[in-house]
């Protein structure tokens, strides 16, 4: 058979199911029936299923898409958590969603008028709206009724039978101890002892009709132990469950519930009865064991219990652990058989012998060895555990290992003895006395600075008192100096670098330390420096700074200290006429909001970010005064220091560098200007190159025609005449063609990339026009370098070719090298032509300067290479001597930067 499409419509679905619930895979209801929204109000779209309602279901099994396979097939019973409503239905499972179609559970005509329910909010095919008919035929029912009666009077002789039975159980069940209640077949109790109403607070009246999960269930209950117990009632069968129990005081008990179904002759269920036991008592010993068990095991000290004889019945983990032992080889020994070596103390080991044989208390320290032999500390606390009978049974113990503390105790002592040495030989005056002002340390600094001759060792235990009275005299104020002592000992709190002056012009700073042991006073040390020369230089250090500031104060540059908030802490004069601002005006003003524009402002916030990484720089910003003047400052910014070494702000050095930008300004303008005319001298020398080239071909053609038209009538000075004029149209050809090349070089761009100069000179030799007397030799092999391939064949051409052209000997040689330097490549260009006179040598770059006769010279090929090789920021220069030849060396970077 096919499969179906089946399409989801709300509309539909509330005709056919009004008590639909629509979930999709992460259990989030995405629609819900009519009826539904009637009944549960409080629900709501896009909440979470599970937070709402809970399967009544025997197993654990969550509700999850992935459990699905848990609730195919069979009948659902639903409970709404915010409302005592039941749902009874099926689930359908789709591909991404889950959809719920069922019913209410009602029993009561009561819960459905309750609800505000009528016919239209059920399904037509629902059985309760069979309840709803119960109403239409009242007197149909009333008539049945009566053919009951008859029926229920012969069952109530055997009714009378069970009474009487009922009641000799009842009688059984009042006087028990224990909490009794008898429900009928859905839970309601119908009857419970007076034991049952003094558990739970609530009277019997408040009790029946009520179930027990009405009366039991509080804060502390379990679901699981509820719904073991639901699902108990529903089957039919015994229970028993255990877990907290409501009070009407608010204080629930630990109750044991038992629970017996009561049936008919004809196997009906008819009632049910429940027995409630209060086990606070019982709970509580269970988690104080729990409690003293857990402690035990995991307690960081070793746990240890052994029986009357001694031997090991139980360790925790810390003396498993500790010792080293697997408690295989623990239980049934002595400890003392397994941990005494030989230097563990013989008087303890006799000590806990004699403890433990007479069933006392033992408390001692004992060097105890591992299964590895390593040795270790142990403090033992342990005592006898007896029975009824006052015998022991048990003895329990607790080891803590002290090996620590004991290595601590020895540096301690250690310590101690180093602290004197070091107290002995500082450099400062130190006193240390007792509570009893006895001196138990002084060193030799000490007694120098005095003038006492005693020596330290003797010192210990003289009267203090006494001796600040024999020395009274090396100070001042001596009366003071005695009666600060005492105000000093009498408050007893640090006194730290107090100054007092001797006689003698010495100056001492006195500290004063309390020392206390566990929380008692156990003496004092006093500290005496001799800060005289200290003093002294911290005086002329005043002066010193006292005369920088009023250099400070009165330099040309603009001085301004901040704090980390920018707050202006100092401003000298020259700042206060830079910006316009009094000291006045300035001091506790953020120095941003005063003098700073909202450009200006950001940079000083990212410049205080790195001032307080110890960062110190320079930069620009722009600045208003007072007077809403726009100014341009240089600053020179650094961190400011405490003592401590911490940043507590800025310093900057302010120089008013407004002319000098406004002078940039300027010179940025000109330097536009002239970009500008040059770009209009390029265009204008195109248009001249075109407008002259134009009539020089004219005439040029003008006199081949002439020629060719005359050249039987024209004599030979005339013909001469007229190649002059050829030659001189070429020449003026040749130097249009030179100055548009010279005015291009700057405008037209690179493209640089990597040429081989060997290609690019066998190229220009190639084009040139070279006699069959001269020779071009390339001597070495050329590099490859980075650069424009065109200018590069225009700068080897025009040397290779002046070269040529000029040269005037018999055989002509023009040799082309190189050489190669860290940054640099030299090339060379050697002829042995007739030489450039030594004054002509730098001119010869210069353009329209040329300084031989040849037909062929424009004065513009050499002031070309030279601006090629001006914009590659390289060099050109001449070696020559006259008659015997020129070099031309280039010097080019490796890197066009």
């Amino acid at each position: 058979m096919g499969r179906v499409e089946f399409n989801f419509d709300e509309d539909s679905f509330n005709k056919l199911y009004p008590f639909f619930i629509l979930l999709d895979k992460k259990l989030k209801i995405t629609s819900l029936g009519k009826s539904v929204r009637k009944v549960c109000k409080d629900l709501d779209i896009n909440s979470n299923f599970n937070d709402s309602f809970s399967i009544r279901k025997s197993n654990a099994v969550p509700f999850t898409f992935e459990n699905k396979e848990q609730f195919v097939d069979q009948l659902i019973v639903l409970d709404y958590s915010k409302d005592k409503l039941v749902l009874r239905g099926q689930f359908q499972f789709f591909d991404d969603s889950i959809l719920f179609l069922g019913t209410p559970w009602f029993v009561t005509m009561d819960q459905i008028t309750g609800k505000n329910l009528v016919v239209s909010d059920f399904s037509i095919s629902d059985p309760l709206l069979e309840l709803l008919s119960i109403l239409n035929n009242q007197e149909i029912t009333t008539k049945e009724l009566n053919e009951y009666f008859i029926l229920i009077n012969k069952q109530k002789e055997e009714l009378k039978k069970d009474k009487e039975e009922l009641n000799k159980i009842s009688l059984v069940a009042s006087a028990n101890k224990n909490g009794v209640v008898f429900t009928d077949p859905l839970g309601k109790i119908f009857w419970c002892n007076q034991s049952y109403s003094e558990l739970t607070g609530f009277s019997s009246e408040e009790i029946i009709g009520k179930t027990p999960i009405d009366i039991g269930r509080c804060h502390l209950s379990t679901p699981e132990e509820l719904n073991k117990m639901v699902s108990a009632f529903y089957k039919g069968e015994l229970f028993n469950v255990e877990g907290y129990h409501a009070h009407k005081e608010g204080k629930p008990f630990w109750a044991k519930i038992k629970g017996q179904p009561v049936y008919d002759k004809n196997n009906k269920l008819i009632q049910y009865f429940a027995i409630v036991e209060n086990s606070d008592d019982e709970k509580e010993k269970e988690e104080q064991l729990s409690i003293l068990s857990s402690i035990a095991k995991k307690n960081i000290n070793s746990v240890i219990i052994c029986d009357k004889e001694g031997k090991i019945e139980w360790v925790n983990d810390s003396f498993i652990e500790m010792s080293g032992f697997p408690i295989e080889e623990l239980l049934d020994k002595k400890p003392g058989q397994l941990l005494q070596g030989p230097d563990t103390d013989k008087e303890t080991i006799i000590y806990l012998a004699n403890q433990i044989k007479k069933g006392l208390p033992f408390n001692c320290e004992i060097i105890n060895y591992s299964k590895k032999k390593k040795k270790y500390w142990v403090r033992i606390q342990g005592q006898a555990l007896h029975n009824k009978n006052g015998e022991v049974f048990k003895f329990f113990a607790i080891e803590e290992d002290i090996t620590l503390e004991k290595e601590f105790n020895q540096q301690l002592i250690e310590s101690e003895n180093r602290l004197t040495s070091l107290i002995e030989n500082l450099q400062s005056g130190i006193l240390l006395e007792d509570e009893n002002r006895k001196i138990v340390i002084v060193n030799k600094k000490f007694c120098n600075m005095f003038g006492i001759e005693q020596e330290p060792d003797l010192m210990k235990g003289v009267d203090c008192e006494m001796a600040a009275q024999n020395t009274k005299h090396f100070f001042k104020n001596s009366d003071y100096f005695l009666e600060r002592i005492d105000e000093i000992l009498k408050d007893r709190e640090k006194v730290i670098a107090e100054e007092i002056e001797l006689v003698d012009g010495r100056i001492f700073e006195r500290s004063f330390l309390p020392i206390y042991k566990e929380g008692k006073y156990a003496g004092h040390l006093w500290s005496y420096e001799d800060i005289t020369i200290k003093k002294r230089y911290k005086e002329s250090l005043e002066a010193e700074r006292q005369k920088y500031s009023n250099i400070i104060a009165n330099m040309n540059m603009g001085l301004l200290e901040v704090d980390k908030n920018d707050v202006v802490l100092f401003a000298n004069q020259s700042f206060c006429e830079m910006s316009g601002y009094s000291l006045l005006e300035l001091l506790g003003n953020r120095a941003s909001d005063l003098v700073l524009t909202s450009e200006a402002k950001q940079v000083i916030k990212n410049k205080n970010t790195i001032r307080t990484k110890g960062v110190s720089d320079s930069y620009e910003i722009t600045s208003k005064t007072k007077e809403g003047d726009i100014k341009h400052w240089l600053i020179s910014g650094a961190p400011n220091y405490n003592l401590n070494g911490e940043v507590t702000g800025s310093i900057g050095i302010h120089l008013d560098i407004t002319d000098q930008k406004n002078l940039e300004l300027q010179k940025e303008q000109l330097l536009k200007k002239l970009e500008k005319q040059n770009e209009q001298l390029s265009e204008y020398a195109q248009v001249v190159s075109h407008d002259l080239k134009s009539p020089l071909r004219s005439i040029h053609s003008l006199i081949t025609w002439i020629k060719e038209d005359n050249e039987k009538e024209f004599s030979e000075q005339t013909s001469q005449y007229l190649s002059m004029i050829e030659s001189k149209v070429e020449k003026m050809d040749h130097l249009i063609h030179g100055i548009l090349t010279y005015s291009k070089v700057d405008s037209e761009d690179k493209i640089d990339e990597k040429i081989n100069i060997n290609e690019v000179v066998e190229n220009c030799i190639n084009i040139i026009h070279i006699p069959e007397n001269i020779k071009v030799v390339v001597s070495d092999k050329l590099p490859v370098i980075i650069a424009d391939k065109f200018r590069m064949q225009q700068l080897f051409q025009n040397i290779i070719s002046n070269a040529v052209y000029y040269i005037d000997k018999p055989e002509g040689l023009v040799e082309v090298g190189s050489f190669e330097e860290k940054d640099y490549y030299v090339f060379s260009i050697k002829d042995n032509g007739p030489g450039i006179a030594k004054e002509n040598q730098e001119k010869i770059f210069k353009i329209f300067q040329s300084f031989t006769q040849h037909e062929q010279s424009t004065g513009i090929g050499l002031s070309i290479v030279k601006r090629i090789i001006d914009n590659y920021n390289g060099e050109i220069w001449v070696e020559s001597e006259m008659k015997q030849g020129t070099t031309f060396f280039i010097k080019l970077p490796k890197t066009n930067k």
